[in-house]
């Protein structure tokens, strides 16, 4: 088995940090087109490793506010600015407090979690008159579509979608985000979908191996999959070759509250 390569940090940390790499040239496209300026006050939701509220303390000022919140706060260790605020909050026990931000923004999170809509309906009432929510949720299905074929990939994909579901998280939840934005009564703006075409032994295929290798215990554990097809599924995803698959598909969805 080749393993996922070696880093010197948390695997999990240069998890969150590839997947930003990947994610966040569209994530700011969307926040400059929202219009996000000096004097903001935002909250980061499911902040990770801080990348995102980086570039929000960046925008808002010397006069702004960012709050990065995340059950787990470690991956930001380093992030510091005088304007931002790295706060460790569960959202599903303490939601944001209503009227407070000109801009809320979370990405891949509502997915994992069960009361899902609740929490986005509370986003939108954290929303100051005028404010914007931008929330951008993934489709990991789209990760089973593999060129040329290849019937190992597609299991491991497959396995993957069937775990989420295990864990209690919608492996499908982008599709279902516009519908459910709707129902929080906000005025739509806009609404997008970001996805990449990944090769086999190249870095850009790291957020599939990290994702497949933080799962992989789990998988054989339940029976999803044998250890032996695992090892087989990180050969073929590292070994340059031809193989070619998409990232999960995250779909964006943002829009404003009302002056009142």
């Amino acid at each position: 088995m080749q393993k996922p390569a070696e880093h010197d940090t948390d695997p999990e940390k240069v998890r969150l940090e590839t997947v930003a790499a990947l994610t966040d040239p569209a994530t700011i496209r969307y926040l400059e087109q929202i219009g996000v300026g000096e004097g903001w006050t935002c909250a980061e939701v499911g902040a990770g490793a801080g990348s995102i509220a980086r570039w929000l303390s960046n925008r808002v000022g010397h006069f702004g506010t960012v709050h990065a919140i995340d059950i787990e706060t470690s991956y930001m260790d380093g992030l510091s600015a005088p304007n931002l605020e790295v706060r460790q909050q569960d959202i599903t026990t303490t939601p944001l407090d209503e009227g407070a931000y000109d801009l809320v923004h979370s990405k891949i999170l509502l997915m994992h979690l069960a009361d899902r809509e609740r929490i986005l309906g509370e986003f939108a009432k954290a929303l100051k008159p005028g404010g914007h929510l931008l929330v951008e949720e993934a489709d990991i299905r789209s990760i089973q579509r593999v060129d040329p074929p290849s019937p190992l990939l597609t299991r491991a994909a497959s396995a993957l979608e069937t775990f989420f579901y295990f864990g209690g998280a919608d492996p499908g939840y982008g599709m279902k985000l516009l519908p459910a934005f709707r129902r929080t009564g906000l005025k739509l703006l806009g609404t997008d979908c970001q996805l990449t075409a990944v090769q086999a032994g190249t870095p850009e295929m790291q957020t599939i191996v990290l994702s497949l290798a933080k799962l992989a215990p789990m998988i054989t554990k339940v029976g999803l999959m044998g250890q032996k097809e695992i090892e087989a599924a990180f050969d073929q995803l590292q070994q340059p070759s031809d193989t070619v698959l998409y990232t999960p598909i995250t779909v964006s969805v943002w829009g404003r509250r009302g002056e009142d």
